[in-house]
């Protein structure tokens, strides 16, 4: 009597979920619990800076159409784009609701556009159009996993750690220089070996490895003297005509 054996495979997909985090201030604008609907693991801080802090050191800030424009015209805006792209290799600024109601500021209309040219050109952010918070989970939720799927290291919010290694203590310095995120900074010790070297590289130097803006922004933190006085936000007025 013959027995016969039948073998069956079951392969498991494994599918890592996506973990964002979210600044608290954002729970009002319900996003935050459209991700959950979505499978996002939503993890709520008190963010130094950004509302969403994404795999991939992603780092989103969300503005409706009305606190766009008046970030921009108080400053508010170029100073937290500032912050961002200090602390993080991407910057996003994702500008919420009918892109058509920018024309009730008609007087000032062609500035409004200058001067998100001058976010995308000058620090480099990437500029992103929704029309409600609906739209914005979904962008942020693609942006996340796109992120993960591409090798997008875990989330990491920037606050000072507490670090024990002579090499964390020199990744951390060179990573809190203007546009250098981690992987970069990688890269400038990679390339330079010391945090010295960088520092005492040239501006052509530089630019072999970061371009020609970040190296200049680095070589005017680095050679401006301090001004201990305190400085008001710069404005729509400083950046465009």
């Amino acid at each position: 009597m013959e027995h016969s054996c039948s073998w069956y495979v079951v392969v498991v997909s494994v599918v890592e979920k996506v973990r964002v985090y979210v600044d608290v201030r954002e729970e009002a604008s319900g996003i935050p619990s459209i991700l959950e609907s979505m499978g996002v693991i939503v993890l709520r801080e008190h963010l130094p800076v950004g509302d969403y802090v994404l795999p991939g050191d992603v780092v989103v800030e969300r503005k409706t159409i009305d606190d766009y424009v008046n970030s921009l015209f108080d400053g508010r805006l170029f100073d937290q784009v500032s912050r961002m792209v200090e602390g993080y290799d991407i910057v996003v600024l994702v500008v919420e609701g009918d892109s058509y109601a920018l024309r009730r500021y008609s007087d000032r209309f062609k500035q409004l556009y200058s001067a998100l040219a001058h976010l995308i050109v000058n620090f480099n952010v990437s500029v992103v159009h929704t029309l409600d918070p609906s739209d914005t989970a979904i962008f942020i939720e693609a942006l996340a996993r796109k992120s993960l799927e591409l090798g997008g290291s875990r989330v990491i919010i920037h606050k000072k750690p507490r670090l024990e290694s002579l090499r964390e203590w020199q990744l951390y310095v060179v990573s809190s220089l203007p546009g250098i995120g981690p992987k970069t900074a990688e890269k400038l010790l990679g390339k330079f070996k010391t945090v010295e070297a960088i520092c005492t590289a040239s501006i052509a130097e530089l630019q072999r490895v970061l371009g020609e803006r970040r190296a200049e922004k680095i070589k005017q933190l680095l050679k401006t003297p301090y001004e201990p006085t305190g400085k008001r936000f710069r404005t729509l007025e400083d950046y465009v005509g």
